[in-house]
């Protein structure tokens, strides 16, 4: 009897704590290795996949099974305490029970579940998909009582201040380079940098009136590290009707087209609000295959010029290239003026020098 009566505590032990640590698993398990998981087709991946999509199901399967086991068990090994030991130690050993499902059942296998997530939720997806089916009516009835306090079961995957956290978390430990990071943290200021804000101001662009002839071109007229030249009605900067390329016009003065005027030159300039967010004229750059567009106030008039260089400075710093001046590095200041932190340097080229 006593023989029977410890193997029931023993299996009693196993079922809840394999069941808490199946728990703890499903819940610490992080969506993104899911997803990893599914990728290099690890066995598992796709039943845990749809578990963690709707985590509701197979949490009530586990709950019902863990509290089946305990409360079953308990009764059962009690049973048999009961018919082996006297009252009094009866009492003993009931807090001794207490005690080992505490410690045996609950602590330690939740510690082990959240510290092996990954794989003890990829071995138990299979073998819960299957509880789950089989508890599948009992499971409906406990979701009609409990829908009223159930609220909405959607919920993001990660915000975006999340994703920020991971990514510095990830750096501190080394997962992930300081270069990635800052990378991650740069795209999503893409969202809230407008083109206003990266943006050439007008005071600091050239142009070239489109009546004007190559004949009487001056080389003062073009600056060489200018790879793209406003093309403007009678030198007027809110009246913008194209771009000319400076290789086009020094090409056209290489084959003796004197004859020729800039407007017989000019490209099609691309008009965007000075309100445009970064991450959209990312990508009209890569549609339009242009790196230069003419930043407009909301009633036409010229603000300034973005490049493709402005945008991708917000991603990965500041870009030089071999027309740029080298500055020396300035000396350490000993004080800085209070507002000197955080500003934006305003030392950008009066035209984008991409793909010249």
């Amino acid at each position: 009897m006593f023989n029977l009566l410890l193997l029931c505590v023993v299996l009693l032990l196993l079922a809840s704590g394999l069941a808490s640590m199946t728990e703890a698993a499903l819940f610490s398990v992080p969506l993104s290795r899911v997803h990893v998981a599914l990728d290099r087709k690890r066995t598992g991946s796709r039943r845990l996949a749809r578990i963690k999509e709707n985590m509701q199901r197979p949490i009530a399967a586990l709950v019902i099974l863990n509290n089946c086991v305990n409360i079953g068990g308990s009764i059962f090994v009690g049973f048999l305490a009961k018919r082996q030991f006297e009252d009094a130690m009866v009492a003993v050993f009931t807090g001794i029970l207490t005690f080992l499902v505490i410690v045996f059942a609950e602590i330690i296998p939740k510690t082990i579940g959240e510290r092996f997530s990954e794989r003890i939720a990829l071995a138990a997806a299979p073998p819960l998909v299957v509880l789950t089916k089989m508890l599948l009516p009992l499971i409906w009835i406990i979701e009609r009582l409990t829908r009223p306090f159930a609220g909405d079961p959607e919920r993001p995957v990660a915000s975006e201040e999340e994703i920020r956290v991971l990514a510095r978390l990830g750096n501190q430990k080394g997962n992930i380079s300081v270069h990635e990071s800052e990378l991650i943290r740069r795209a999503f200021r893409l969202n809230d940098v407008t083109a206003r804000d990266v943006m050439t101001h007008r005071l600091k662009l050239s142009s070239l009136p489109a009546e004007l002839s190559l004949a009487d071109l001056k080389p003062e007229d073009i600056d060489p590290s200018h790879s793209r030249i406003l093309v403007t009605e009678g030198g007027d900067l809110d009246k913008i009707n194209g771009l000319v390329y400076a290789r086009d016009i020094l090409l056209s003065l290489a084959q003796g087209r004197t004859d020729l005027t800039i407007g017989d030159i000019k490209k099609p300039a691309t008009f965007v609000y000075e309100s445009s967010p970064a991450h959209r004229l990312l990508r009209q750059f890569q549609r339009t295959r242009q790196h230069l567009f003419v930043v407009v106030d909301e009633y036409g008039g010229t603000c300034g010029v973005v490049s493709l260089e402005n945008v991708l400075e917000e991603l990965v710093g500041e870009i030089h290239d071999e027309t740029d001046p080298v500055e020396p590095p300035a000396a350490p200041a000993r004080s800085a003026p209070p507002d000197s932190q955080g500003s934006k340097s305003s030392s950008a080229p009066p035209l984008a020098r991409q793909g010249g």
